[in-house]
């Protein structure tokens, strides 16, 4: 009998601006969501479809973070405790579910003079598949899901993976919507370009403020439950 292929499904999702004026978007950050594919998780994706219908959304709604905490697009009519039980059964099905994450955050600030965010975003992802080469080498196959937002990007993920591991595959045409959990790369990566902002003088938005309830709340109640899903 033919062995089943070790697949290992990698969620990106990005904020930011590649430019290097910091003015518009000070971080930039890329997040992965790791889901190994032996590991059924089809009956949480049903579950978390379920209580997001008993909500009132379409089927098959793309949940996005910035329009919900901004109060923006599908979400402009909602109040702000509707839109945080839509976030808060995000975080109970990431908290719940068999995946893991890792962000990658470069400060443009710290850049030189119209230094790209290319070289050190592509150090760090390349150290930490090295760090972690024996967990990724296991795997038959790496697929990569990115949504082709930022070329830049794109071209920076084929770069760093192409040059770890010849498994690599490129999932072509992702769409958002087909996915939960390249939603949830979306959700974990504002939850930590929040933290990242906390820890400057900018800190929260006003509106990341309002949705999440203040700094204190934002730690205990979203960071922490996240953080304990961090690929280590």
């Amino acid at each position: 009998m033919k062995k089943k292929s070790k697949e290992i499904s990698v969620f990106v999702d990005e904020s930011g601006s590649f430019e290097p004026d910091a003015a518009s978007s000070r971080f930039y950050m890329v997040c992965m969501v790791f889901h190994d594919q032996s590991k059924s998780i089809s009956d949480s994706i049903a579950r978390l479809d379920g209580m997001l219908a008993n909500m009132g959304l379409e089927p098959n709604h793309c949940v996005h973070a910035g329009p919900l905490i901004r109060r923006e697009k599908e979400y402009a009519q909602m109040s702000r405790e509707e839109r945080r039980r839509i976030f808060d059964r995000m975080i109970a099905f990431l908290r719940k579910t068999d995946i893991s994450y890792r962000c990658f955050c470069v400060d443009k600030r710290l850049l030189g003079i119209n230094q790209s965010v290319h070289d050190p975003l592509l150090q760090q992802i390349l150290r930490f598949l090295m760090v972690n080469a024996e967990t990724f080498n296991s795997y038959d196959a790496l697929k990569i899901y990115y949504d082709n937002g930022q070329a830049p990007l794109t071209e920076l993920l084929k770069e760093a993976f192409a040059a770890f591991s010849s498994k690599t595959v490129f999932v072509p045409a992702v769409e958002p919507s087909q996915y939960r959990l390249f939603q949830v790369a979306d959700i974990a990566c504002t939850i930590e370009l929040a933290q990242a902002k906390l820890t400057t003088r900018d800190g929260l938005s006003e509106s990341e403020n309002v949705f999440f309830g203040g700094a204190k709340n934002f730690r205990k109640n979203f960071l922490k439950p996240l953080n304990r899903k961090l690929f280590t």
